[in-house]
């Protein structure tokens, strides 16, 4: 890891991060000599890790768009169950959805309260639910476990384990089993799970028939997300741990690394809440303290990504529900949750990103007012749009069925467009670290509908390049996910020679940069 990025990283580590600066700080940070940008590699706005300086400019979260209804809802009969004459109606993605690069469809595996099930689609809008014939007429697959979390394996070369997948289950552990998980770990003392609840793995051919591996692989309960390391073929389980001394307060995730999904690395917190998230909660009626439930984290343009819920506890239950049980059925915690956006340069060691803006919020439409339970590991790509399937929640969390109903729904952002550096009607500036290009054309992607944006091209010492001033690059009234760049006739960058950018901007929006 760069030494730079240390000072901000080490809060993440432990017990630092509770004592975090309200905000992020923004302080210029140090980039090896001239780095090589690869050739059509992005470089997004969501963190300063490329910015030398930057003046009157000022980064923005964009909340995703969402469609009037779900996609995907509780409508089979195997999905909808009745308990002493109570409906419920729960559908889950804390799963995968995957896109076939070739035909553009789609595939999604998703949960209900007891099994993984699998639906196909063309457009990633209208699903269908096949008959898969692995349990009867149904769209069951065989794999029992909690909160699924499958890759497409593209290291793997025995084709039976062409998919991986995680997640959590209680199956009848035995002492000895559960003492040789302990001991493959140094920290083990705080797991109390009554139940014997554990992290397992499991791979299949098909994606419907799965072996789950016999030993569990991590200590705890609930959610579990898959990633892998684009570069080293690694897997990365992002899981929640109640209960470790290393924290404090109850759901935090935590990261440990393997590199044949048997072996993992001893676990460590990626995010933890800190005072600035509880204090976030306490600004709700009955707010007491904020917990982060699960993490979906994949790899994107040289960089990585996450989505983060984050849950603020509101006690008690009637501060939010206006009473504490139903029909002598209790509420479990109670709170909100919604989605906020963290970043990291490898995987490891993840940042919030600015002011901790929901970047998935509540609402407006009443299938996801309550809270947003969960999200598929990665998003897909379609067109200049990347899309994310989350769990949307009628109620917060405490709620109880039949009003509480869960279904699948779909945030939308144009590519690159979680968040962007922006300005006003005053002229901003930002001025990246030098790089050395291995492509030769300059593309943006950029909102300026209302305003502008000229790119001065400068050497080394930040002398401007000569016929690449910004009187010569002028782009306005557009906007585009990649909008070309050039100083009169010319499209070419210098070429050979250690570079910076300066970008003016005025009323708009940057949201990354390539050269391609």
């Amino acid at each position: 890891m760069p030494s730079h990025l240390l000072p901000r990283l080490l809060p993440l580590l432990g017990l630092g991060m509770l004592t975090s600066p309200a905000l992020p700080q923004e302080a210029p940070l140090k980039r090896p000599p001239s780095p090589l940008l690869k050739k059509g590699e992005k470089q997004l706005f969501v963190d300063s890790l490329m910015i030398r300086s930057k003046q009157g400019i000022t980064r923005v979260i964009h909340p995703a768009r969402k469609r009037e209804h779900p996609v995907l809802t509780a409508d089979m009969p195997w999905e909808v169950r009745t308990k002493d004459g109570i409906l419920d109606k729960r559908v889950n993605i804390y799963g995968t959805v995957l896109r076939d690069e070739k035909t553009g469809s789609f595939r999604m595996w998703y949960a209900d309260p007891g099994s993984v099930l699998y639906a196909t689609s063309a457009d990633g809008i209208h699903w269908e639910k096949p008959a898969l014939k692995v349990a009867g007429d149904t769209n069951e697959t065989d794999l029992r476990l909690h909160s699924p979390s499958i890759i497409e394996d593209k290291f793997e070369t025995d084709p039976r384990k062409r998919y991986k997948a995680v997640g959590n289950a209680g199956r009848g552990v035995d002492d000895a089993k559960l003492q040789r998980l302990k001991d493959k770990f140094e920290l083990v003392d705080w797991y109390r799970d009554k139940d014997h609840r554990l992290y397992y793995s499991a791979y299949s051919a098909d994606g419907w028939h799965w072996t789950v591996e016999p030993e569990p692989i991590l200590l705890g309960c609930d959610t579990i997300t898959l990633s892998q390391d684009p570069q080293t073929g690694e897997y990365l389980a992002f899981h929640k741990r109640q209960g470790d001394p290393r924290v404090i307060g109850i759901r935090h995730v935590f990261l440990s690394v393997s590199k044949d999904m048997q072996h993992w690395s001893e676990p460590h917190p990626v995010v933890v809440a800190d005072e600035v998230d509880n204090k976030a909660a306490r600004k709700l009626k009955g707010g007491t303290y904020s917990e982060y439930y699960n993490l979906s984290a994949f790899p994107y343009a040289g960089q990585w990504l996450g989505f983060v819920t984050h849950f603020r506890r509101i006690e008690p239950p009637s501060a939010l529900f206006g009473n504490d049980e139903v029909d002598g059925r209790k509420r479990s915690a109670t709170g909100i949750i919604d989605v906020k956006l963290v970043t990291s340069r490898d995987g490891r060691h993840w940042d919030r990103c600015s002011d901790r803006t929901p970047v998935i919020p509540l609402g407006p439409h009443a299938y996801d007012a309550g809270s947003i339970f969960g999200l598929c590991n990665a998003p897909v790509f379609v067109g200049d749009e990347m899309w994310m399937y989350y769990t949307a929640s009628t109620t917060p969390h405490g709620g109880l069925a039949p009003e509480k109903q869960q279904s699948i729904a779909l945030a939308i952002w144009r590519t690159d467009g979680l968040a962007s550096l922006r300005a006003g009607e005053k002229t901003g500036t930002i001025e990246t670290h030098d790089f050395t290009p291995q492509g030769t054309q300059l593309f943006v992607n950029a909102d300026l509908t209302k305003g502008q944006l000229s790119v001065e091209v400068l050497d080394a010492t930040g002398h401007t390049i000569k016929g690449y001033e910004k009187a010569a690059c002028v782009l306005k009234a557009q906007d585009g996910v990649k909008l070309p760049v050039q100083w009169g006739n010319t499209t070419t960058l210098p070429s050979g020679i250690p570079i910076r950018l300066q970008f003016h901007l005025q009323s708009g929006d940057l949201f990354s940069y390539a050269v391609e």
